[in-house]
């Protein structure tokens, strides 16, 4: 078998394999493409991490559309750790994914002004979970680069983290 021939037989179980994930989490009531896998594993992770988060929302729930102007919205708790950064009981969350990626990591396509928190996961090279930064409107304008739409993510920018348990 030639190489070409691997990548094909290889490619084949790739894309067997996405349908699979995406029965699984559409099976969890949320909307998957295979087209755009890592964000939509990272989309996953962070519904499934904020609303596992005892002292953060009461709900978290996906945008009806893939065209919303957000990814989620999250409605505080009464008593949540959150309130001290935000107004608003209902929050508006985008999320951003980053695979595999060391160093520099550009956000692209962010619009501070249509979102309350963002949510910077970073996935390894095997799609598991890294770690997931929610950063403020507020620190996502003061270091957007408005000439591109794009934010140059930093840890530092973040005010926690969250990680698999």
């Amino acid at each position: 078998m030639n190489d070409f021939e691997r990548l094909k037989e290889n490619l084949k179980v790739l894309f067997e394999t996405e349908n699979k994930i995406a029965t699984l989490i559409q099976r969890n009531g949320l909307r998957f493409s295979t087209n755009k896998i890592t964000a939509d594993i990272g989309e996953f992770y962070a519904h499934k991490l904020l609303n596992e988060e005892e002292n953060m929302f009461e709900v978290v729930t996906q945008e009806t559309s893939s065209t919303s102007e957000c990814d989620l919205i999250g409605i505080l708790k009464k008593n949540s750790s959150l309130k001290k950064h935000f107004n608003s009981k209902e929050i508006k969350i985008e999320v951003k994914t980053r695979r595999n990626q060391k160093g520099v990591k550009y956000l692209s396509s962010l619009k501070p002004e249509k979102f309350d928190l963002l949510c910077m996961t970073d996935i390894n090279q095997d799609y598991s979970l890294n770690q997931i930064y929610l950063i403020t409107t507020a620190t996502a304008k003061e270091f957007l680069d408005i000439k591109y739409s794009r934010l140059i993510f930093k840890e530092e920018m973040a005010f926690t983290s969250l990680v698999k348990r």
